[in-house]
C-alpha cells in the first residue's frame, strides 16, 4: 500500500507541476491535478478556482495553489447540504483534513501568503496585476518555481485526503 501511496503522490505532484508550467493559474492547476489523479472531477469547482490564482485575484494574499488544494479537500469531505457547521460531520471532516494541508503548506514555505512566498523564492514580490511585473515574472523564469509550489500543495492535499479516509 505504501508503494501505491508513493505512486499517487508522485503522480499528483508531477501532474500539478506540468499543468502549471503549461497552462498557469496555480489554484486551478493544483485542483485539476488532484481531480484527475484522485478521480474527483468537477467542472464547476475547477471553474470556481479561476480567480483564486496569484494570491486571490492576483492580490498576493493566500496562495492560490493552497486554495486549489483545499478545494479538492472540500470536494472529497465537504458539507454537501445546508446544515449548521457543528452538526455536519462532513464540514468537520473537511476542516480536520484541511488543517493538515494548511499547516503542512505553512511549515514548508514559512507562510501561506503569495507575496511572502515570492519573497522567499525570488527575494522580491511580483505584483501580478501590473502587466510589466507580470511579464517580468514570466520572462525571469519565476513561473518555474511557482510550479514547484503548486506541486507541493497538490502533494500535501493528496496525502492528507488519502490518509484521512478512515478517520470517520
Amino acid at each position: 500500500m505504501v508503494g501505491d501511496l508513493d505512486k499517487i503522490l508522485n503522480d499528483v505532484e508531477t501532474l500539478a507541476k506540468d499543468l502549471d508550467l503549461k497552462y498557469h493559474g496555480c489554484s486551478q492547476m493544483a485542483l485539476k491535478a488532484l481531480q484527475e489523479v484522485l478521480g474527483i472531477e468537477d467542472g464547476n469547482a475547477f471553474k470556481a478556482a479561476s480567480a483564486l490564482a496569484g494570491g486571490v485575484a492576483r492580490g498576493g494574499e493566500v496562495c492560490g495553489a493552497l486554495l486549489g488544494a483545499l478545494m479538492a479537500v472540500s470536494l472529497v469531505y465537504g458539507r454537501d447540504k445546508l446544515e449548521p457547521t457543528y452538526l455536519s460531520k462532513n464540514y468537520l471532516k473537511a476542516m480536520e483534513v484541511g488543517y493538515k494541508v494548511f499547516d503542512g503548506f505553512k511549515e514548508h514555505f514559512g507562510s501561506v501568503r503569495c507575496r511572502d512566498i515570492h519573497m522567499r523564492l525570488f527575494n522580491r514580490y511580483y505584483n501580478l496585476r501590473d502587466p510589466g511585473e507580470a511579464g517580468e515574472f514570466f520572462s525571469s523564469g519565476a513561473i518555474n518555481k511557482c510550479a514547484d509550489v503548486v506541486a507541493v500543495a497538490a502533494r500535501l492535499a493528496a496525502k492528507a485526503i488519502i490518509e484521512s479516509k478512515d478517520l470517520y
